[in-house]
């Protein structure tokens, strides 16, 4: 049996005229070793309404470091388009152990990995609290669009990573240890 693997998935929606979607929002991530099953992308609510930012905890089967991601919809529901601000993916695990001297000791394993995406940019007119005379201000964000009009509602993207990243954490409380 294959070992699990849980991504949290961090994704923003654009903060621009008709960015958000109806449509059933799926993922699929690439590894070096496979592919995942295509995950919908779905909470209690309303997800990927313009400007807002989703997280969600996907767990697969492990499929290797990850080399790309897919991220693709129905089509779906009254207003389908879709523009995808920015996405994030992180891993993480913890251990626990001992180090030197029998202390007891976390060991934190993370790594990170983002798209590369296109960009579209559009300009939004908010308030921005603390702005002089709390005037609006423009603003310009980017995305990439999942539309048929604009490209196609399936596009898979590369995946950059900054590598893993391991922390030993040393002295956890109340775990263990040579008493005081």
């Amino acid at each position: 049996m294959s070992e699990k693997i849980t991504y949290d998935l961090n994704i923003a929606t654009a903060n621009i005229n008709d960015a958000g979607t109806d449509a059933t929002v799926k993922i699929q991530l690439i590894g070096e070793k496979g592919k995942s099953p295509e995950v919908a992308l779905d909470k209690p609510g309303n997800d990927f309404e313009q400007g807002d930012h989703d997280t969600y905890r996907v767990t697969i089967d492990d499929i290797g470091d990850l080399k790309k991601v897919r991220l693709f919809h129905d089509n779906g529901g009254m207003q389908p388009g879709w523009c995808l601000g920015a996405l994030s993916i992180r891993w993480s695990t913890s251990e626990l152990g001992t180090v030197a001297g029998g202390l007891p000791a976390e060991k934190l394993t993370v790594q990170h990995w983002w798209p590369e995406l296109g960009a579209v940019s559009g300009t939004v007119r908010v308030q921005v609290d603390g702005s002089i005379f709390g005037l609006p201000q423009d603003v310009t964000v980017s995305g990439v669009w999942l539309a048929k009009d604009s490209g196609g509602i399936d596009k898979t993207f590369d995946l950059k990573t900054s590598g893993r990243k391991e922390t030993v954490l040393t002295a956890l409380s109340g775990i263990g240890g040579p008493p005081r």
